[in-house]
């Protein structure tokens, strides 16, 4: 007879800064994002990459699922259970309050942009068509730096709009989360997103 190992895993920890990225290409079945060597959405085949830039205090990133339980009446606790809904999200506190690019991408059938080059940029508020767009968060490992996390929602929206403060005395953070959205055309098992890391 012998012990078992313990392992901490005390270096697969998220602790490194990361960029929240948007309107990148959806990958393919069974392929991930096409980054470049800077640890960048690669700009060929992301050309309208675009970058939310700063962040109060980085970025929280989840998938969630809730189970319906099914019980009989001659046991105490269910018996089986299904998978009633999954949900991939990506929340953040941004700094860019005044963007108006920013804005319009996190006010997905609500604004409409408009500029004139020497003037004004601008977001009218009412309807319009709703665009999903592919968002990811980008990291380094602490494991090895040279090495990188990503986690990708195929299709989001940013859920709760545009809020933020002006004031002297503090920063206008914006609440931000990008709510995943399936894509009913791919395969069961990758219609929201993926969560993968670099490994060589």
């Amino acid at each position: 007879m012998a012990g078992t190992p313990t392992n901490l895993r005390a270096t697969a920890i998220a602790q490194n800064p990361g960029n929240l990225w948007g309107k990148l290409a959806i990958p393919g079945a069974a392929a991930r994002i096409t980054i470049f060597s800077d640890n960048t959405p690669d700009a060929t085949a992301n050309p309208n990459a675009f970058h939310y830039g700063g962040t109060k205090a980085g970025s929280k990133l989840s998938i969630k699922s809730s189970l319906i339980k099914f019980s009989i009446d001659e046991q105490r606790a269910p018996i089986v259970s299904n998978i009633d809904s999954v949900q991939m999200s990506i929340a953040a506190e941004l700094v860019a309050a005044t963007d108006m690019d920013v804005i319009t991408l996190l006010l997905p059938g609500v604004a409409t942009y408009a500029t004139t080059a020497s003037t004004f940029k601008e977001n009218r508020i009412g309807i319009t068509t709703i665009t999903y767009q592919s968002v990811a968060l980008i990291f380094s490992l602490i494991e090895d730096t040279t090495k990188i996390g990503v986690f990708n929602i195929y299709s989001a929206l940013n859920d709760p709009g545009v809020e933020f403060t002006v004031a002297r005395k503090e920063l206008g953070f914006m609440p931000v989360s990008f709510m995943g959205f399936d894509i009913p055309s791919r395969v069961a098992t990758d219609t929201q997103g993926n969560y993968w890391k670099t490994i060589a």
